[in-house]
């Protein structure tokens, strides 16, 4: 069965062009004029919408399993296809966490067939002779969280150095939360905890040449000493939208997050770095919890659902570019986590899209939101930039508000398929 996407906007890696689109099965196989476009039995009228490849989040709380009171594979994935993700990265900090392959084959297996867009699984082992046999089993990386290791997991400098050989031996990328546990007392989120594990961690990629991610960088001072070091060693970073966008000027109750929002001069260069290209990506730290738990101080907002429109918007007002929004939420992701055949509209692909109105005005309201987590710090925010579809491995999954597709239309990614 053909699918044919016409009368859009369609981006093809640096510009718009007037252009449709055939997919057959889950790959696209024609980009061209649209008369030229093959016979289809299904067709999109995208309405001059901007038509975008599949966006990718690195760094998403799916949470399921004993925690899916905050969220299941479900809802979460519903989310990302209604904000305009075919591909997100989930973190290991689920209840039981995933450090080891029977944990990690597991939570695989669980999502498989609930799943509506395409989903990574990172870990964080607990021993480092399970590093191969993660990666073996489909591990898309590896995370650590340096304020807050798991039960039984050591995170000494000699055993981070052990565990970031093995990382870089099986060819893999160690993902860090970087706050320092030294300055971490009474939850202390000073400037100073992230600069300080920042500088810990890059004098090990140095020694150990493992390729290394910094996760929500959200000080000007940490992202000053990523770049000084750019050159040397194999690192990468990303932020999010709320470290982007807000500071603490702009606190109301409840938007507590890890690391915590900064200062107006902090915010304003974490802006400045996603636009000329210091910072790698955008990343949603999805997190979701409820709305009790939030008002009790529970870290973190749910990003899958405003993240895309919220860049979108900033296109609009002219102040990013759309291909730096390419770069941070789709290109680059791709390039770091090696992902094979996704992230370009372009024959032979696969078929993972989206269309966006960044024309239309709307007014995010969390009470809205698929994922179950109901609260936002961009509540009432109006944004130009809705998501009216997306096509996930071929098929419409998100049209018009409405989930259309069915649980497992998604994919678990894997070495063999999906890695390059």
């Amino acid at each position: 069965m053909v699918l044919n996407i016409i009368n859009g906007r369609v981006w093809t890696g640096n510009q718009l062009e007037e252009i449709g689109i055939s997919i057959e099965g889950n790959k696209i196989i024609k980009v061209s004029n649209e008369m030229n476009l093959l016979k289809a039995e299904n067709t999109i009228d995208a309405e001059d919408n901007i038509v975008f490849p599949g966006c990718i989040d690195v760094h998403s709380h799916l949470r399921d399993s004993n925690l899916s009171y905050k969220e299941d594979f479900i809802s979460g994935t519903s989310a990302a296809l209604a904000g305009g993700f075919t591909t997100i990265l989930d973190m290991p900090n689920t209840k039981p966490p995933i450090t080891n392959v029977k944990e990690l084959i597991k939570r695989q297996k669980e999502a498989s067939e609930k799943i509506f867009c395409n989903v990574g699984f990172y870990c964080s082992p607990i021993n480092n002779n399970d590093i191969e046999p993660l990666v073996k089993s489909n591990a898309i990386g590896f995370k650590i969280y340096l304020h807050k290791p798991f039960e039984n997991q050591e995170l000494s400098r000699d055993n981070i150095e052990t565990m970031m050989r093995n990382i870089k031996k099986n060819n893999s990328i160690l993902l860090i939360h970087a706050e320092s546990s030294d300055l971490f007392e009474n939850n202390n989120h000073v400037v100073e905890s992230e600069t300080v594990a920042i500088e810990q961690m890059i004098k090990l990629a140095k020694k150990t040449k493992c390729k290394i991610h910094i996760v929500h960088v959200s000080t000007n001072k940490g992202l000053k000493i990523i770049m000084d070091n750019k050159h040397k060693i194999d690192i990468s970073c990303e932020t999010t939208p709320h470290h982007m966008i807000l500071n603490t000027e702009e606190i109301i109750e409840g938007q507590h997050c890890e690391p915590p929002l900064r200062d107006r001069n902090n915010q304003q260069a974490i802006f400045e770095g996603i636009k000329n290209g210091n910072i790698d990506m955008i990343a949603t730290d999805h997190a979701p919890h409820t709305v009790e738990e939030k008002e009790q101080s529970y870290p973190g907002f749910p990003g899958l659902e405003i993240t895309v429109p919220i860049m979108f918007d900033l296109f609009y007002q002219e102040k990013i570019t759309l291909q730096r929004i390419f770069e941070v939420l789709v290109k680059n992701p791709v390039e770091r986590f090696k992902l094979k055949n996704i992230g370009q509209i372009k024959e032979g692909y696969n078929a993972d899209l989206i269309l966006v109105n960044e024309k239309n005005n709307k007014i995010i309201e969390p009470k809205n939101f698929l994922s179950k987590a109901k609260f936002t710090p961009f509540k009432g925010k109006k944004v130009n930039g809705e998501i009216t579809a997306t096509i996930i491995n071929g098929k419409i999954g998100f049209r018009n508000g409405k989930i259309l597709s069915k649980p497992g239309i998604g994919r678990v990614l894997k070495r063999t398929t999906d890695f390059n």
